[in-house]
């Protein structure tokens, strides 16, 4: 176990709250002099954090060697330094994922399929200007435990819910064992490249607004592909993605946040071009991790291409699309490509 209070002190960490087994702080990395972002989940237990504001994550020794400007090993040496070495070789729990893809597929499908989506949730996305048609993809998870548990009673019955992130075998005041899942927020599936569902996406109603469903299991989720004819395009945003998709027409990679970029499948993008785009705002991680994202393709012999609009149209493209759908205009790839955008 890590002494999670002591290695905070020392990285100056500004703690908000304990939520369960993991502890969250105001994020060192994201954070600006305007504004402070509370969304660095550190578990202890496990040994690893994210931050569902800037989506940097890794284990508590990455986390050390990043606020200190160390290499991982000599992070390790100055940990150990802090903490008697007999604590820290009892190394953290791996976190179980499973490791049978079409299991995983089949569970959350499955899942979905005893899952309706709430009128709430119905607005937001046709708000978005997602059409009847495409709300099929996405469900809200049962506020009603009973409901929740009786779904996952049958799912963990049918396939085993031990290795699949997200779902936690509970205990009843009575002693009786039962199988439970998050309780609420909508599922936004995250798709590859042959159509298997790799991981869940949860869009909440308070800060932050993008979870996991299962923080511990899914750091690593993979990108949403959503293939199709022409040069592929970068989202930054799952749910974005979805949209831009349905505006475009144009096939899309949606990675969970702007430092992501790792899990982008480059096996799978053929031609040398590629669009990049990202929130148009003054962020200067979002800059950077862009920056990182060009310089990375074309070492891998891509021709990156960033994408961009005028910022009054919205910060996202999705939001983009939308203004100009609204206005009478049809959006088109060619309006967000350098030169023409307005």
């Amino acid at each position: 176990m890590f002494d999670l209070e002591k290695y905070a002190q020392c990285l100056r960490l500004q703690t908000v709250k304990t939520a369960g087994q993991e502890t969250i702080y105001i994020c060192p990395f994201c954070t600006t002099d305007r504004k402070a972002y509370p969304k660095l989940y550190i578990n202890p237990k496990k040994g690893v954090f994210f931050c569902h504001h800037c989506h940097l994550e890794g284990s508590i020794t990455d986390l050390w060697a990043m606020r200190c400007g160390v290499d991982t090993k000599t992070a390790f040496k100055q940990m150990c330094d802090l903490v008697p070495y007999t604590e820290l070789d009892r190394r953290p729990e791996e976190p179980v994922i499973v490791r049978d893809t079409e299991k995983l597929h089949a569970v959350y499908t499955d899942f979905l399929r005893h899952l309706t989506l709430n009128p709430e949730h119905r607005e937001d996305l046709l708000r978005r200007g997602l059409p009847e048609y495409e709300l099929r993809h996405f469900k809200s998870l049962p506020d009603e435990a009973k409901t929740r548990w009786n779904i996952c009673k049958m799912l963990n019955k049918r396939y085993g819910l031990a290795d699949v992130p997200g779902f936690q075998e509970k205990t009843s005041r009575k002693g009786n064992k039962y199988w439970d899942c998050i309780p609420s927020g909508m599922l936004i599936p995250v798709i590859n490249i042959k159509g298997k569902i790799t991981g869940l996406q949860i869009r909440n109603q308070t800060e932050p607004k993008y979870t996991w469903f299962s923080t511990a299991g899914q750091l690593k989720a993979s990108a949403l592909v959503i293939p199709g004819k022409g040069t592929p395009w970068i989202i930054e945003g799952i749910l974005k993605t979805y949209v831009t998709r349905h505006f475009l027409k144009v096939p899309c990679i949606g990675i969970p946040g702007t430092n992501t970029w790792g899990t982008i499948p480059l096996d799978v993008v053929t031609g040398g071009r590629i669009v990049i785009a990202y929130d148009m705002e003054d962020n200067p991680h979002t800059r950077e991790a862009r920056d990182k994202l060009v310089a990375f393709l074309a070492n891998k012999g891509f021709e990156p291409i960033i994408a961009g609009w005028n910022r009054n149209l919205g910060k996202g493209i999705d939001d983009a699309c939308l203004s100009l759908f609204k206005s009478g205009i049809t959006p088109t790839p060619e309006f967000f490509l350098p030169g023409i955008a307005a």
